[in-house]
């Protein structure tokens, strides 16, 4: 059973996903209402799901995860016009409107990807300097920035199948 924190501003806010999780299997351990207040409810957890707004009264999600221990997890549910205003990458975003059914499979999918990345072996040096040196050449050659070789290689790998290292060895001819 996975822990969830709540954390919005308004009452009502964090009631409607309360309900929207009851009978679910996602144990409510607390509600919060401040980042201040978050942070002291996750203090002695290793591991939960914070679910909250674009923002609180004191932080929004972005300074909110800074803060957060390794094992938490931040999942934001904002309007559409504020997807683009969240950059720590390790967030889950999902945007409104959101049903109960909507909520509890993007709940699962999230915490599957944490456990698939958990999971996953880690790379050998050797590998790593491979991936680097490939985007190394896409951003020297091809004009891309560090991020946009990273995501191009992704894309690839996931279009063909291929292993992300297979992938880099790929475009360096190797």
């Amino acid at each position: 059973m996975e822990r969830v924190i709540l954390a919005f501003s308004k009452n009502e806010t964090a009631d409607k996903i309360r309900r929207m999780l009851d009978g679910s299997g996602y144990d409510i351990y607390a509600v919060c209402h401040s980042k201040a207040e978050l942070l002291r409810s996750v203090t002695d957890i290793d591991e939960v799901l914070v679910i909250m707004g674009y923002k609180l009264p004191d932080a929004v999600a972005d300074e909110v995860m800074d803060d957060l221990s390794e094992g938490h997890k931040l999942m934001s549910i904002v309007r559409a016009d504020r997807k683009n205003e969240i950059y720590n990458q390790d967030i889950f975003v999902v945007t409104l409107p959101v049903n109960r059914q909507m909520l509890i499979n993007a709940i699962e999918t999230f915490v599957g990807i944490i456990e698939r990345r958990k999971h996953r072996a880690k790379r050998t040096p050797q590998e790593e300097k491979i991936i680097n040196d490939a985007k190394a050449y896409l951003m020297e050659n091809h004009m891309m920035t560090e991020e946009q070789a990273h995501r191009f290689i992704q894309k690839r790998s996931m279009d063909t199948g291929a292993k992300f290292t297979d992938t880099a060895r790929q475009i360096l001819g190797i």
